[in-house]
């Protein structure tokens, strides 16, 4: 089986900083993070698509930068950096996954107090054991809580399943971009 062609990003920065800090938001600029306003390795990361990394395919990294820019170690000063940057973004979705889990875990009580409240008086209006009102305000009653029942139980399920789902993503690529071949080279005319 052959493997999969890398995938290639080109950048095209005045600075190295670039790469990490938001230049300045120019809408004339040719340059995609001027003109968006946003680090360039976040633009990779947002640029990768789901399941870039299930799929094996190896990133390839171009900076081109002006010729006065470049110094003997910048490549390595630049992979430590993108190591480090990915270290300190996986440990601070770390503790937002944590955070995440404890406020689905502190709120998971109330809302299932709320359910059984909520489910109980829907059961009540739909047993017809409440003849002095109308059949349909108990119909009404009986489905209404039954709704809510539901609506107060989705904070703690959303917080469990779907929260963080972007969170582990970005994980994934943050953990694949360490494994990115980096090539720095003089912008080109």
């Amino acid at each position: 089986m052959t493997e999969p062609a890398p995938y290639q990003f080109t950048l095209k920065l005045d600075k190295v900083e670039h790469l990490f800090v938001a230049p300045e938001f120019d809408p004339f600029s040719d340059q995609e993070v001027e003109l968006l306003g946003q680090p360039a390795l976040l633009r990779v990361i947002q640029r990768l698509e789901p399941g870039f990394v299930k799929h094996g395919r190896k990133i390839h990294l171009t900076v081109q930068l002006p010729p006065d820019q470049l110094t003997p170690d910048l490549k390595s000063r630049v992979d430590r950096a993108v190591e480090r940057y990915c270290e300190a973004r996986l440990a601070d979705n770390e503790a937002k996954l944590r955070r995440m889990r404890w406020n689905g875990l502190r709120s998971l009580p109330s809302a299932l107090i709320a359910l059984a409240i909520c489910l109980a008086l829907s059961a009540l209006f739909l047993s017809n054991t409440l003849t002095f009102w109308p059949n349909f305000i108990n119909q009404l009653f009986g489905q209404g809580f039954g709704i809510i029942s539901w609506v107060v139980l989705w904070h703690p399920v959303e917080v469990f399943l779907y929260d963080p789902l972007d969170v582990r993503r970005e994980n994934s690529v943050l953990r694949y971009l360490t494994t990115m071949v980096i090539t720095i080279e003089p912008q080109r005319a």
